[in-house]
Order: C-alpha cells, then structure tokens, then sequence
C-alpha cells in the first residue's frame, strides 16, 4: 500500500509539472498589441505594443541603428522613431510590432521592434 501511495505521489508531482510546462509555454507566447487607432484613443504614460506596416518613407541612419518610419494599420499612421537593431526582413510592407510611448511630439518612439510573426502575435480584441 506504501508504494502505491508514492507511486501516486509521484505521478502527481510529474503531471504538476508537466501542466505548469504546458502553461508557462503558452502564456507567454501569445503577446497582445494594440492597433494604432486604438492607442492613439487611449493614450497611454506606460509602454505600450502597436502593430502598423511599413510604408516607403523609411529613414536609416548612425550606420543603420537608428531608423524612423511611418507604421500605418487600418488607415492611421503613425510616425515610428526607433534606434537599435533591426530584424533582418524589416523593409516597407513589412508588419512591425513596436514597443514603446507615443511622445508628445506626436512620434512614437519605441524601444522594441519586432517584424510581426502571425504565430506569434494576436489582437488584443480577439483575446
């Protein structure tokens, strides 16, 4: 009876870790954004995630780190300031989602910049 007791246990004991496996892998890979209109209706003093394509007025320079662009989704823009590495498929037409705060300047100035991966990234609506 013993051992079947700690055969029990530690059956539990794995399927709790299994399961917060499974949780932690999944919790963290689905990464809400927010459209820019929605950001631009709800201003916000902390970061926030903004999906936007890249239109054709891309500015590089500082040796490519520092770029400025405009990201525009469902027929609102919004001028992008950002400076440091760029993903490798980052060109106009390209989906962006960008970290950061909408200045008072009216520019966004973001300190993440990740091109959109539709596995990856999900509205913040749909979720």
């Amino acid at each position: 009876m013993s051992a079947s007791i700690r055969w029990l246990g530690l059956g539990a004991l794995v399927a709790a870790c299994v399961g917060y496996l499974i949780y932690s892998a999944t919790g963290t890979s689905a990464q809400y954004y927010e459209t820019v209109a929605e950001m631009r209706s709800h201003p916000s003093d902390r970061d926030v995630r903004v999906l936007g394509t890249v239109q054709d007025d891309v500015v590089r320079s500082q040796g490519g780190l520092h770029v400025r662009f405009t990201a525009v989704d469902g027929g609102q823009g919004v001028p992008v300031d950002y400076q440091g590495l760029l993903p490798d498929i980052f060109r106009p037409g390209a989906q962006v989602v960008v970290q950061g705060r909408l200045g008072a300047d009216g520019v966004f100035h973001a300190q993440v910049l990740e091109t959109k991966c539709p596995s990856r990234f999900s509205s913040s609506s749909t979720g």
